[in-house]
């Protein structure tokens, strides 16, 4: 769990999760703070889509097949529309896909499962070394999400 004061001003990168399997998205979810990145998950599609639109994360981790829905799909989606083209997106699935193959929906990276989660934050740190900063503006309980041309 992230606590932020009131008034706190906070410079990190931010990743949103995206797997129907909540034990995997709760490992990640703990590596990935331990390594001081603000993290948001969603369970689903639709629910994933909603959290795109309000968190705008530096990275998406996607999984391919999320409850029978097509991450491949999602991922076009974010590299070739709305707010969110910069954002890195890693893909990764448990059935041995072509890499080839899922770099033309526009992800930067994929990642077979099962995986150490070490290999992960390896692959998540170096897409992410150019990657701008967002700042995270707190007054009062809002949060305003602003770019930032510091690494």
């Amino acid at each position: 769990m992230l606590v932020m004061r009131v008034n706190e001003k906070h410079t990190t990168k931010r990743i949103l999760l995206v797997d129907d399997d909540i034990d995997l998205l709760m490992l990640l979810e703990r590596s990935l703070q331990k390594s001081g990145y603000i993290i948001e998950s969603a369970g689903s599609m639709p629910e994933a889509e909603y959290v795109l639109s309000l968190f705008r994360p530096n990275l998406v981790l996607l999984d391919i097949n999320v409850a029978g829905d097509d991450g491949r799909q999602l991922c076009w989606k974010i590299k070739n529309t709305g707010d969110n083209r910069d954002a890195k997106v890693i893909l990764m699935s448990g059935y041995n896909y072509a890499i080839n193959r899922q770099l033309l929906f526009g992800a930067d990276d994929f990642v077979a499962k099962p995986f150490q989660s070490e290999y992960l934050i390896q692959k998540v740190e170096s897409l992410l070394v150019d990657s701008p900063v967002q700042e995270l503006n707190i007054h009062a309980g809002f949060v305003q999400v602003q770019n930032s041309a510091r690494p």
